[in-house]
């Protein structure tokens, strides 16, 4: 999470001193353009240096900001895993504390750590939400299981929808994993 902010602190850093650039740079070309109208050819040189000088004392001021910035940051404490944990551990007890009763209970159950890592488990495997959708689209083929059946006087055993859901699951799970697999190899 620090990662994310000093990333996103440096590219503000970048995109301050990118505006930065693009003022000096039009009141540099404002100045060139008053002189060429004065037609002043001395006037046109000290200008020029003017705005070179006012762009370099400018530009020396912005990166000693962006080196403060990154000393202050460096000094800041970066969070810990114990740290997010307790932080998690108390907006979880504030919120338990205004809920109803059974809602209270409810959530103390599947708050439970045993409880939370068992669904953290099954969600990251068995129960991704990729391959629960392939196992509901292999359970809806089997209306037409049911309607081809019906048309040619088939008798069914009534366990014709779990097996297309889990025969849809596992034709999921090979499309997923071998996605993921690729997007895994391509990044190394």
């Amino acid at each position: 999470m620090t990662e994310k902010l000093k990333g996103s602190a440096l590219e503000h850093t970048g995109e301050v001193l990118e505006a930065a650039r693009e003022r000096l740079t039009d009141n540099i070309e404002n100045r060139l353009e008053r002189a060429t109208k004065e037609k002043s050819v001395d006037n046109k040189e000290k200008i020029r240096n003017e705005a070179l000088e006012i762009a370099r004392q400018h530009e020396a001021a912005q990166e000693k900001k962006a080196k403060e910035s990154k000393e202050n940051k460096k000094d800041q404490p970066s969070l810990t895993k114990a740290d997010v944990e307790a932080s998690y551990k108390n907006t979880l007890n504030n919120v338990q504390e205004q809920l109803p009763t059974p809602s209270r209970a409810f959530s103390k159950l599947i708050h439970n750590s045993a409880v939370e890592k068992t669904s953290d488990a099954i969600g990251n495997t068995i129960a991704r939400p990729n391959l629960i959708i392939a196992g509901a689209l292999g359970a809806i083929a089997s209306v037409i299981v049911y309607l081809v059946a019906k048309k040619y006087g088939y008798v069914l055993s009534g366990s014709e929808t779990i097996v297309l859901f889990a025969a849809g699951w596992c034709i999921g799970a090979i499309i997923e994993y071998g996605r993921v697999g690729l997007i895994n190899r391509q990044k190394r």
